[in-house]
């Protein structure tokens, strides 16, 4: 049994698959520079100290082997690997449509998470009910009992377009807690913002996480109900996952700018821009 702590015995070598978060941070040229100056200068700097209290570091790899060794790492933390982030479900996975995050301290992994540029032929649902989201290679990889049932609205809409699938998150047992997992997913939403082209950002949690963390630590603008699928290896039962959804519109607005950086703040409350000034207060109470 495991009390969510890293056992020594449970980690394995991270080598050179891993580099520093600011040696990675190389955004698109295409975005505009007033925006990628206040990321860069402001948002990531400030949200990287807040890692230092803790004496934490976070590290980027492009290698999907990486989230595999983070996952046998994790002492449970990590329930189970999301297929999309499995590489045996996705052996042709490329630095290009991959990017794995960790906290290291002490070149000891204390948390995770991982995300695929995933390229939607036809709707979302239809890619996740034929498999083809899933796996490679549906044929040789997506058979009986594996199924999954798409109900929620918004997976019907998004259609022939990128999007980036966000998973496998876990922080250890004693980082649990306080703003770290917010800081930790802000820095991850900032560098796929910055580096990757897509239309949307979804991931699929279990109820209540998805419920608690959404909007205020996620960021996300949308959650819908029903998503229903088996889990690899674990028979025909099917399980119930929300699916929450940001356009690359809502991420442009909500993320670039100064209040991503208050860790007090939640990250899906609009900005502080739109409320009225104390002039104009005044004037509207007289």
């Amino acid at each position: 049994m495991h009390d969510g702590h890293v056992l020594a015995s449970d980690t394995r070598p991270f080598g050179n698959e891993f580099r520093e978060y600011l040696d990675e941070f190389a955004p698109d040229e295409a975005l505009p520079f007033d925006r990628v100056h206040m990321v860069g200068r402001v948002l990531v700097p400030a949200l990287l100290r807040s890692f230092e209290s803790q004496r934490l570091r976070l590290v980027i790899s492009r290698d999907l082997t990486s989230v595999e060794k983070l996952h046998r790492a994790s002492a449970g933390r990590m329930k189970r690997l999301i297929q999309t982030n499995d590489p045996h479900y996705h052996p042709n996975a490329s630095p290009a449509d991959t990017v794995v995050m960790a906290l290291m301290r002490d070149n000891v992994p204390q948390g995770c998470i991982a995300s695929r540029l995933i390229w939607c032929e036809g709707s979302l649902a239809e890619e996740m009910e034929s498999g083809r989201f899933w796996v490679t290679h549906p044929p040789t990889m997506w058979r009986d009992p594996d199924k999954c049932v798409v109900r929620a609205t918004i997976a019907k809409t998004i259609r022939a377009c990128n999007v980036v699938c966000t998973g496998s998150v876990y922080l250890a047992h004693d980082v649990t807690g306080g703003h770290t997992l917010a800081a930790m997913l802000r820095l991850h939403h900032l560098w796929v913002l910055c580096h990757w082209r897509w239309s949307w950002l979804v991931a699929i949690i279990e109820g209540s996480l998805a419920r608690r963390h959404a909007f205020d630590v996620y960021g996300m603008t949308g959650i819908d109900l029903g998503i229903w699928r088996t889990r690899p290896g674990e028979g025909a039962e099917l399980n119930r996952y929300e699916l929450l959804t940001c356009s690359r519109q809502a991420a442009m607005e909500s993320w670039l700018r100064c209040e991503t950086a208050d860790l007090s703040r939640p990250m899906g409350l609009p900005p502080l821009s739109i409320l009225p000034r104390a002039d104009q207060r005044t004037g509207m109470d007289a």
